[in-house]
């Protein structure tokens, strides 16, 4: 499954207005052409903005996405109103690693209560070692993602970049988390569990470096 992954700068004090502005003149079009996963608004720098669409069929959507560019009544009239808001973007592809949950599994799962009511997401950058990219995968699988969802931070997804875009070996992935107070929980759980510290251990030999961000999702927004 492929993914349009969208890093926004925003003019100075206009994210509020941008998300507004995307909920009511975006979303209704936009969504012939791709399923909204999540629109973010950076938690500490108020001017960046996080987008993730999910694609249909590979060729039909990636194709059609110029069409609503270039072609849609809607999609012309966006490109236009998002040049008072957007400073630059970035648009690349990504490809979900196979137990990344897709829109529909999102929406079932929201059903029983997850990805529902929260403040933050927590992405999280690392970039593997060559030739450790599937024995970090199947460790994250095995290890990490059943303690972090039985503490409550849900894997919302998780993606490798697809073709030329972004760094090669690198994984993305997405979590839920509550509001602040749950990530301080979640913090403080981490170092007195054991089967998180063997994961890290394990992980470090696997990995060169990690970097990550916090992300408020909007109202709208299918994550949330």
């Amino acid at each position: 499954m492929l993914y349009l992954h969208e890093l926004l700068d925003v003019q100075p004090g206009m994210i509020d207005e941008y998300i507004d502005a995307a909920e009511n003149h975006l979303i209704s079009g936009w969504n012939r052409y791709v399923k909204t996963v999540g629109f973010f608004k950076n938690a500490f720098w108020h001017r960046e903005a996080l987008a993730l669409w999910e694609m249909g069929e590979e060729a039909v959507s990636v194709d059609s996405l110029g069409g609503f560019t270039f072609k849609d009544l809607d999609g012309m009239a966006w490109q236009r109103l998002a040049l008072k808001y957007r400073q630059d973007w970035y648009d690349s592809w990504l490809e979900a690693i196979p137990f990344s949950p897709t829109v529909e599994t999102i929406k079932k799962r929201q059903k029983k209560g997850d990805f529902t009511g929260n403040a933050l997401y927590y992405w999280e950058q690392t970039k593997v070692l060559p030739g450790k990219m599937d024995e970090f995968l199947k460790a994250m699988k095995k290890e990490l993602v059943p303690v972090e969802e039985d503490r409550g931070m849900k894997l919302a997804g998780c993606y490798c970049w697809f073709g030329a875009c972004g760094r090669q070996n690198e994984i993305t992935s997405l979590w839920s988390v509550k509001d602040w107070a749950h990530w301080g929980q979640m913090r403080k759980a981490r170092l007195k569990d054991l089967a998180f510290q063997k994961w890290k251990e394990k992980a470090i030999g696997l990995t060169v470096e990690s970097s990550y961000k916090f992300w408020i999702p909007a109202d709208w927004s299918l994550l949330r």
